[in-house]
């Protein structure tokens, strides 16, 4: 069978993932005024440790345009979520930090995002007590490496 099969049985919760992710994206907006993207972001820096993130990182990460990203970044710093600063040693770089608020806002918004995927989805590959607060569903450990901080 094709991956885009959705008779496919290998992966059982595969035709639910769409549906889910609708629900998300709409419990975000509601709840939390995010939109999905803006969740992926947050969760991206919150998984820094504080650490700042490259925008070019978090532009590879969701597989975003430029300007995009940067429409998208001015709308949670306009929100007090994020600060935007330069890199002290290469002024080219601009690299996002999580505010106070945008630290909060993501650990809320964490906390339904899995409550949300594991009604919807069941355990699947995200379990509720893999990860401590403020870590992104299905990335811990060293697997935050591809959207985290650059290690240079």
């Amino acid at each position: 069978m094709s991956d885009s099969d959705p008779s496919d049985t290998d992966r059982p919760w595969s035709s639910q993932i769409l549906p889910a992710l609708g629900h998300l994206h709409g419990a975000l907006r509601a709840r939390h005024g995010l939109a999905l993207h803006g969740y992926l972001v947050l969760g991206a820096v919150a998984a820094a440790e504080g650490g700042p993130v490259p925008v070019s990182r978090l532009t590879a990460f969701l597989g975003e345009s430029g300007t995009r990203m940067s429409a998208l970044l001015r709308d949670l710093q306009a929100a007090g979520l994020v600060e935007r600063d330069r890199r002290a040693g290469d002024r080219r770089t601009v690299e996002i930090t999580l505010t106070g608020a945008g630290r909060t806002r993501f650990a809320d918004a964490e906390r339904t995002a899995r409550a949300l995927l594991a009604r919807h989805l069941g355990p699947g590959p995200f379990p509720d007590d893999a990860q401590g607060p403020g870590e992104p569903c299905g990335h811990a450990g060293g697997e935050r490496s591809g959207y985290g901080r650059e290690t240079a």
